[in-house]
């Protein structure tokens, strides 16, 4: 399934919900406004009427009283006929309401009250002469009380009847009330639930891919052009590695005829290269005859670009060997310092020709912690003719960058702790590796590195633009062996700004890598060779034959 689809189905999912949550919201209001519009339509204005009913049965009674006691006072009379006719008129607007079965029988009842009244006290007021005899007075007055008194009890019924009924619709509302809270709250949580069940699906199914294609690309940056993606599925991550399948083959097919042709070429320009090499040291030894000094002149300048470019071509042949079938090592217990200082005494021509300084310092602490994990400067197992070219590579490029009478400073150092602090893609790399380490620092005077390409500078081919190409700069290929060289050690290097503003490369070596560790047992004794397969020796060793 796609993955837009599933987003869809998952929106849709949690849209029904939230829909049949709102149709169930707007039912529950409209039945609470349904109780509401009833209870204030019918059980209010019944209420009232009753209330009413109550206070004029009370004015029936006092003015029927006054009537009899006092049949002079024509007023009393009056009174008394108009309250009864508000009890008969009220009586019939209460029995004109809509009402339930149990008030309504309370107000029949009444009714009946209310007639069997009329009928029986009625005729008193229309008798010429109210006043009845004395013994006759009291019995019609009580009478009078216990008809009205029937008729406020029938009143109060209903008005029980009502406020039960009041009550009922109350315990109803608020059923409704906290059943419709209920389904609130589930249907929130059930959403809640179900987004988040939805978000880890999404998650799982987005973030796997993401992870993978991030670290795809990050190989194919770094020129692994051979790594692939896992397929399968239909969803639009699946085809995105499909496509940069595609593409790392096209660029790993590409890659592989830059090769080829690098390699062949490098091979074709040896030959002349060589014999025109051979041919100005001839001319120069003055063997076909003599030469004027300008001609001689002429021939040491030729003599010097050939060799240049035959460092060129060896770099590249270099490359192309370490990237073809991988790194021959031929181990053994090699003393740093001694390496350093030949490598110092080789390129010493180079170096005073500039009047540069080469300052070489075997430190006794540790600058980045000062907390006494310095050691002393041992023997490392390594092939001494790669870590001489390693120094070789860093040192001349220190000469190639410094200015004139500056200071190339060269520190070597024996560490038996891990140093402080280290950039996050050195401790990657150096994972699986263990102290004691061996650290060389070359540090130089010159313009330096910018931050943005620090990490550039290693690879092969790059070359930082600055306007002016310097003399005697390379292709950009010595940092790049020099880091195959390091990493086959179980090293790494890196550089950052100088003291003055310069380039300041480090290197870090295990005293013995993991790798040969894991191929020989004990790190004491070594194999004459290991051949380092894969790139930059990560991959493994193994004894060569």
């Amino acid at each position: 399934m796609k993955i837009t689809t599933r987003i869809a189905l998952g929106l849709f999912v949690l849209a029904g919900l939230m829909v049949a949550a709102l149709a169930y919201q707007v039912r529950t209001v409209n039945q609470l406004q349904g109780i509401t519009d009833e209870f204030s339509r019918t059980s209010v204005e019944a209420a009232q009427i009753s209330i009413l009913l109550a206070q004029e049965l009370e004015g029936v009674r006092e003015f029927a009283s006054k009537s009899l006691v006092l049949p002079a006072d024509s007023g009393y009379v009056a009174q008394w006929e108009t309250w009864e006719e508000a009890v008969t008129q009220d009586l019939a607007r209460l029995a004109a309401l809509d009402l339930r079965a149990g008030e309504q029988a309370a107000v029949q009842a009444v009714q009946e009250d209310w007639d069997r009244y009329l009928s029986e006290i009625a005729p008193l007021r229309m008798a010429s002469e109210l006043r009845p005899a004395d013994d006759g007075l009291f019995l019609t007055l009580d009478r009078i009380d216990e008809l009205v008194d029937g008729l406020r009890l029938g009143v109060e019924t209903v008005i029980e009847e009502n406020q039960a009924w009041v009550a009922q619709q109350a315990q109803t509302a608020a059923r409704v009330g906290q059943r419709a809270t209920q389904v609130s709250w589930l249907a929130a949580l059930t959403a809640i639930g179900l987004g988040l069940l939805i978000c880890v699906i999404l998650y799982l199914s987005i973030s796997g891919p993401l992870r993978r294609l991030t670290r795809g690309t990050r190989e194919i940056a770094e020129g692994r052009f051979a790594h692939r993606l896992p397929t399968g599925g239909k969803t639009e991550l699946s085809a995105l590695a499909e496509d940069f399948n595609r593409m790392a083959a096209r660029l790993d097919e590409v890659e592989e005829m830059k090769k080829d042709f690098v390699s062949h070429v490098s091979h074709e320009l040896k030959g002349p290269l060589a014999a025109i090499q051979e041919t100005i040291l001839i001319l120069l030894e003055r063997i076909p005859g003599p030469l004027t000094e300008k001609q001689a002149q002429l021939l040491a300048l030729s003599r010097q670009s050939a060799n240049r470019l035959s460092g060129m071509i060896s770099n590249l042949l270099e490359i192309s060997r370490i990237e073809g079938g991988g790194l021959r090592l031929d181990l053994g217990w090699v003393d740093p310092v001694e390496l350093v200082q030949d490598v110092v005494g080789e390129v010493s021509p180079l170096s005073r020709a500039k009047s540069l300084e080469v300052e070489v310092t075997v430190k006794e602490e540790d600058p980045v912690r000062g907390n006494g994990t310095q050691g002393p400067v041992f023997p490392i197992s390594a092939d001494r003719e790669r870590l001489q070219e390693l120094v070789g590579n860093l040192l001349g490029n220190a000469i190639k960058f410094s200015p004139r009478g500056t200071t190339i400073r060269i520190r070597v150092q024996g560490l038996t702790d891990w140093p402080r602090p280290l950039p996050g893609r050195v401790l990657s790399r150096l994972r699986g590796e263990e102290p004691p380490f061996l650290l060389l620092e070359v540090e130089d005077e010159g313009p330096g590195i910018p931050e943005g390409h620090r990490e550039g500078v290693f690879q092969k081919f790059y070359q930082i633009q600055r306007g002016v190409r310097r003399e005697g700069q390379g292709v950009g290929l010595g940092l790049a062996i020099s880091r195959n060289v390091v990493q086959a050690h179980g090293g790494a290097i890196w550089v950052r700004e100088g003291s003055s503003g310069g380039a300041h490369f480090l290197v870090l070596i295990p005293r013995v890598a993991r790798w040969a560790r894991a191929a020989v047992p004990g790190t004491e004794v070594l194999p004459d060779v290991l051949q380092v397969r894969g790139e930059a020796g990560m991959a493994g060793a193994e004894v060569a034959p």
